[in-house]
């Protein structure tokens, strides 16, 4: 028997990074899967393919709301709860689905006071907790996850990230689900000669440069300063490496002076948030993140894999089986090792010579393809919201 569709409210903040991305992808996979589908966001950090996702969800007849809110604590958190409701009483579904701190905490507070009809999801993208800081914020922020922990299901993206949950924050097994990012792998291919001497042209890069990209915030979780410089050596002894920094927010001068102080200000070149970053992969000889953690392989590591391009990686939290995971093409360093990192950096640069098969494209299709990972939290849904004899 058929399962009957369902009604999803997915709530999110913010509306660009790995993090919307993921929202995007799993509302059009609800709605192609012909599942009904309405949208609680907020344009604080907003995109201009959150914008396009809000026309979508209005053209598939689904409701939307825009909580204005940002990621921090704030007064206005109250109106945002309010429109919460607000949308639930207009569109009565079946799932509540948060994504990260914020709109996981807007969406199973009110739960603590009255049961909610829904079933509630939470997606944290990376616990605050997991970076290990210390202080009042890890200490405030992890002290509302465990008092939320088991309102609803979690679904976690990594066995490292899933492991925090129920050893720090005590979430229970039945609450939880572990799913991986998918990748967007019929989007992201693998450049032809031409199409990288086209993306290169685009860019601004020449031809005969060798071109290591990375991508994400400039923030404490994504240490850019470690790559910097584990890079200042191999500049030196490799005059035509080129890092492209695909950043998303606005540059950091604190950054831009460390990348003078190194002496590689020339040999970097930022790249502003791109909605489509296809072009930039294209231009790429191989992809690093040097990342102090991660809810799991980010998003930008499994569009570079789809990509088929070579991988450098820290292992620290989220991110520490990717050295074990079977690709050919992978050389990882701990977290904060600039040694590490310029050790491993090397062995890439000399294995670029060689051109040997990789299996890249390989793993990224059969392990993080969108009707996987996205069927597979659509399959959680009807777990928690169906009666077994109706399920899929």
């Amino acid at each position: 028997m058929k399962p009957r569709n369902l009604r999803i409210l997915l709530v999110v903040e913010p509306g660009w990074t790995g993090v919307f991305r993921h929202v995007e992808g799993l509302a059009d996979f609800l709605h192609e899967s012909g599942q009904s589908v309405a949208l609680a966001y907020s344009n604080v950090r907003g995109s201009d393919g959150l914008e396009a996702l809000v026309r979508r969800v209005i053209s598939w007849g689904g409701p939307v709301r825009n909580l204005r809110v940002s990621h921090s604590p704030s007064p206005w958190d109250l109106r945002a709860l309010l429109r919460i409701a607000s949308i639930q009483r207009e569109f009565q579904p079946d799932v509540i689905h948060g994504h990260s701190s914020k709109a996981g905490a807007l969406v199973r507070l009110p739960a603590l006071i009255r049961p909610s009809r829904a079933s509630l999801f939470y997606t944290p993208n990376a616990y605050y907790g997991m970076a290990r800081q210390g202080g009042i914020a890890e200490w405030f922020f992890t002290s509302i996850e465990r008092r939320l922990a088991n309102v609803g299901a979690t679904i976690n993206i990594s066995q490292d990230e899933a492991t925090f949950a129920r050893d720090i924050l005590g979430l229970r097994r039945e609450n939880q689900f572990i799913i991986h990012n998918p990748a967007k792998v019929d989007f992201f291919l693998p450049a032809t000669s031409q199409e990288k001497r086209e993306s290169r042209q685009a860019l601004g890069i020449p031809e005969d440069c060798l071109v290591l990209g990375t991508a994400g915030r400039i923030s404490f979780e994504k240490d850019p300063e470690t790559l910097f410089r584990a890079l200042a050596p191999l500049f030196r002894a490799h005059p035509r490496l080129r890092l492209l920094h695909m950043i998303s927010g606005k540059p950091d001068t604190k950054l831009a002076r460390l990348a003078k102080s190194l002496g590689v200000e020339d040999k970097i070149q930022p790249l502003p948030y791109q909605e489509d970053l296809r072009a930039a992969y294209h231009a790429l000889d191989g992809f690093v993140m040097t990342s102090r953690y991660e809810a799991g392989w980010p998003i930008v590591i499994l569009e570079a894999l789809s990509c088929g391009l070579p991988i450098v990686s820290s292992t620290g939290p989220g991110m520490s089986d990717i050295g074990h995971a079977g690709l050919s093409h992978c050389w990882t360093a701990g977290v904060e090792d600039v040694p590490g990192f310029t050790r491993a950096l090397q062995d890439w640069l000399e294995d670029l010579p060689r051109h040997r098969p990789s299996n890249h494209r390989e793993v990224a299709v059969g392990r993080f393809s969108p009707s996987k990972c996205l069927g597979a939290v659509l399959a959680a849904y009807r777990h928690r919201v169906l009666p077994p004899q109706k399920r899929a």
